[in-house]
C-alpha cells in the first residue's frame, strides 16, 4: 500500500489531492459495471459540465461516482472518476478508481484501482456515509448555475470551504442534515462554478444539474420535458 500526501494548505490547482490517500494499484473493474456512470459522464461532458480548464494540456474538472455496496468482509466504498481526468472527453475502465474507506477527522482517504481517485472523494464519501439514499454524486462546473444560485433557490456552502478539504466536506454533511432530502444540487461556495448534485439513481443526480442549468438560463424546463431518461429509469419528480 503506497502512501500519497495531499496538496500543500492553500493550493487551489484543480485536481490537485489535498487529503493523504492510501492507495493500493489493482485491476480495473469491469467495463459493465461502468455503464451507467460513462453515460452519464459523456453526458455531462458534452454539456461543458465536465471537462478541460484550457490552461494545462492535462487539466480539467468534474467527476462523477456510485456507491458500491456488498464488497467482501462487508466494506462499502464508492467507484469514482480518477484524478486528472476531467479533461477527456471519454474514459475507459482504467480512469476509474475505487475508494474504500475514509476518515474525514483525519483528512485520510483509502483506495484501489488503477488509479487514484479524484481529489474531491472526501465531499463524495460525505454523501454516502450521511445519506443512505444517495447512490450517485456529480460534481460538475457552471459559471451559470454558480452566479445564480441565489435566484435559483440552492443551498451553497460557506466561501471559506476550499474544494477537497474536510472544510468543504463539513459544510456539505451540515446541508445534507437540514435538508435531510436523497436528491438535491449543492452550490460550493469556496470552489467557484463548483455544483454537486446527488441522488438515488444517475438519472435523479444528472437530471437535477440539467433542471438547474436550463432554470439558470431563464428557462424552465419539467422531467417529462426532456424526453425518456438516458438510462431507460422512470422520470423522477423533484418536490
Amino acid at each position: 500500500m503506497g502512501i500519497l500526501d495531499g496538496a500543500p494548505p492553500g493550493t487551489e490547482t484543480e485536481g490537485v489531492i489535498k487529503f493523504n490517500l492510501h492507495y493500493d494499484r489493482t485491476p480495473p473493474l469491469p467495463a459493465a459495471r461502468l455503464t451507467v456512470l460513462q453515460a452519464w459522464r459523456k453526458i455531462l461532458f458534452d454539456l461543458n459540465l465536465i471537462g478541460p480548464t484550457g490552461s494545462e494540456p492535462v487539466s480539467g474538472f468534474g467527476n462523477v461516482s456510485e456507491r458500491l455496496d456488498h464488497r467482501p468482509h462487508g466494506r462499502s466504498g464508492f467507484i469514482i472518476t480518477g484524478t486528472q481526468t476531467g479533461h477527456k472527453p471519454a474514459l475507459n475502465p482504467r480512469d476509474y478508481g475505487l475508494v474504500t474507506g475514509w476518515n474525514l477527522d483525519a483528512n485520510w482517504i483509502e483506495a484501489e484501482g488503477p488509479c487514484p481517485p479524484s481529489s474531491e472523494s472526501l465531499t463524495h464519501a460525505v454523501f454516502y456515509q450521511f445519506e443512505p439514499r444517495v447512490h450517485f454524486v456529480f460534481h460538475a462546473h457552471s459559471p451559470e448555475i454558480w452566479s445564480r444560485a441565489g435566484a435559483l433557490d440552492l443551498a451553497m456552502t460557506s466561501p471559506k470551504a476550499a474544494y477537497g478539504t474536510p472544510d468543504m466536506a463539513r459544510a456539505v454533511h451540515a446541508i445534507l442534515t437540514f435538508t435531510a432530502r436523497s436528491t438535491g444540487l449543492i452550490v460550493m461556495g469556496g470552489h467557484q462554478d463548483g455544483v454537486m448534485s446527488y441522488g438515488p439513481s444517475a438519472d435523479a443526480a444528472g437530471l437535477a444539474l440539467v433542471q438547474a442549468l436550463a432554470k439558470a438560463r431563464g428557462s424552465h424546463v419539467s422531467i417529462n420535458d426532456l424526453g425518456p431518461c438516458p438510462t431507460g429509469a422512470t422520470p423522477y419528480r423533484t418536490a
